[in-house]
């Protein structure tokens, strides 16, 4: 062989050799981006917090994240769309009241105990144990619920301006129906402000919520009574006392036009609210809470117990209504629980995630408090009305409102202590046994249940009419098999 034509083998060889290594390096080199879904508005800084954010994961986990957010107006829809689509996921919140055991059912969710195991060392150490128990199915682990409160109470929001100017006494409230008054007053003297607003009639989960504990989701009336005494039973719910007390009284509300006109369609009350015209909507209770929504609307609100002398209960619904899966589309489901993992222990990332940016979005007047930055408001800031609790990760690292007490989070740990374990924490109804008669029963429930819920149409004439169509759908051999599982569970953990 010539020394040229030696030279020029030598030469190709070379070549080919750099040419894997080259590629080799680009695919180990290639960039991991997390498609995350969280619920939270469409705020115009989205990308200007994803871009700092990774600038962070990049150098902690090799990541970055793709921030989608839907709000509460579109993101069943857009988590349901995506998850029957096969796109990409990597992480995602799903809550127990929109379907979760479903997803589990489906296979839609991974199991996460080994990577628990092998990159969430800071969530284990940073949450109550039992958060870790309330979303197993079948003993494996599918979710990480946010580390907040572990308990809730049902009452009302009420803007504080309408309080004071009409000097109401919020101190003599004991159950919904003393609330009555204020309303009449509000509709006789304030045109064009809601008396009180619903989304669906989303207002009777929260009068009802300290009572018992839905097993499936909202709008399939399945439930279990909270307690800590006693042999917990599954029945139809809207067949008990409380629930026919508050059926009624939403209806005599919506007649006397207290409750919005269009509350059987109506899917996000937020703008309404910030807008100020409305004077009072359900809610979940905790410590601080009108101080929290006090950030998101801008103005003052005051939070009112719907019953003053209950007990509360911490259930499986508690401790589920607030969590992150990893989909079985992921494609980084270690990295995405190394993200979550900073999410319970990095304080820079859960508030980027929670408030935005420091300086252009807040700014800090204490060491563990902020306001608006300089110039900034709710109308113009460019991150703002995001629901904190739902935002994943340990909410106790966010920093807190200039409006919120210093010393919230040692009275939410002190509210949590104080809740009363119900027997039934830890369950979660496996629907995969009766997946036909769920998916016929939340059909019916959308039907007959919501216009029942928003009080347009009256409980005794109604009701009868989705009874034979729960029976129809078989609802006996639903909660015949959720006790079934109730009783399993119960036995084994005497």
């Amino acid at each position: 062989m010539s020394k040229v034509k030696k030279s020029t083998c030598i030469a190709l060889v070379v070549i080919m050799i750099l040419g894997f290594v080259l590629t080799g390096c680009n695919q180990s080199n290639k960039e991991v981006v997390l498609e995350c879904y969280f619920l939270a508005p469409q705020c115009r800084d989205i990308n200007l917090v994803e871009e700092e954010l990774n600038k962070i994961l990049k150098e902690k986990i090799g990541a970055t994240v793709k921030l989608n957010y839907f709000f509460w107006d579109n993101y069943q829809d857009q988590q349901r769309l995506a998850i029957a689509s096969g796109k990409q996921i990597d992480l995602m919140f799903s809550p127990s009241w929109w379907g979760y055991s479903n997803y589990v059912s489906q296979q839609a969710f991974l199991p996460l105990d080994d990577l628990l195991d092998k990159y969430g060392k800071d969530i284990v150490s940073n949450i109550h144990p039992a958060y870790l128990e309330a979303p197993r199915i079948d003993g494996k682990l599918y979710a990480i619920p946010t580390a907040k409160d572990m308990t809730g109470v049902g009452g009302v929001l009420i803007n504080k301006a309408l309080v004071d100017k009409y000097n109401f006494d919020l101190s003599t409230i004991r159950s919904p129906e003393d609330f009555e008054p204020m309303l009449k007053v509000i509709k006789e003297n304030e045109p064009g402000v809601v008396p009180f607003l619903s989304t669906q009639g989303d207002h009777s989960s929260y009068f009802l919520q300290d009572f018992y504990e839905n097993i499936i989701r909202a709008e399939i009336p399945i439930g279990v009574k909270k307690t800590a005494t006693g042999e917990p039973k599954v029945y139809n719910m809207q067949e008990t006392p409380e629930f026919t007390r508050i059926a009624n009284l939403t209806r005599d509300w919506y007649k006397k036009g207290y409750i919005n006109s269009d509350v059987a369609t109506l899917n996000n009350g937020m703008p309404i609210k910030r807008a100020q015209k409305a004077f009072m909507w359900g809610e979940q209770l905790k410590p601080g809470k009108a101080e929290e929504m006090k950030a998101q609307l801008g103005y003052e609100v005051v939070q009112v117990n719907a019953y003053a002398d209950l007990t509360p209960f911490a259930s499986t619904g508690d401790l589920t209504n607030s969590m992150l899966v990893i989909p079985r589309t992921s494609k980084h489901p270690e990295k995405a629980m190394a993200f979550l993992n900073l999410m319970f222990h990095d304080k820079e990332v859960k508030n980027l995630l929670s408030w935005g940016i420091e300086g252009v979005h807040y700014k800090k007047i204490g060491e563990n408090q902020i306001d608006f930055a300089d110039g900034v408001d709710a109308n113009n800031s460019g991150y703002t009305g995001i629901a904190q609790w739902a935002m994943g990760g340990n909410q106790f690292l966010d920093y807190l409102w200039v409006s919120e007490s210093s010393d919230k989070w040692e009275k939410m740990n002190a509210f949590n202590q104080s809740a009363t374990i119900s027997k039934t924490l830890g369950w979660i109804f496996n629907t995969e046994p009766v997946k036909a008669e769920v998916a016929a029963l939340a059909t019916v429930g959308i039907e007959f249940g919501r216009p029942i819920g928003s009080g347009i149409v009256d409980y005794d004439e109604h009701y009868p009419k989705m009874k034979s169509a729960m029976e129809a759908a078989g609802v006996d051999k639903v909660i015949e098999e959720a006790q079934r599982q109730l009783d399993e569970f119960l036995a084994q953990n005497r």
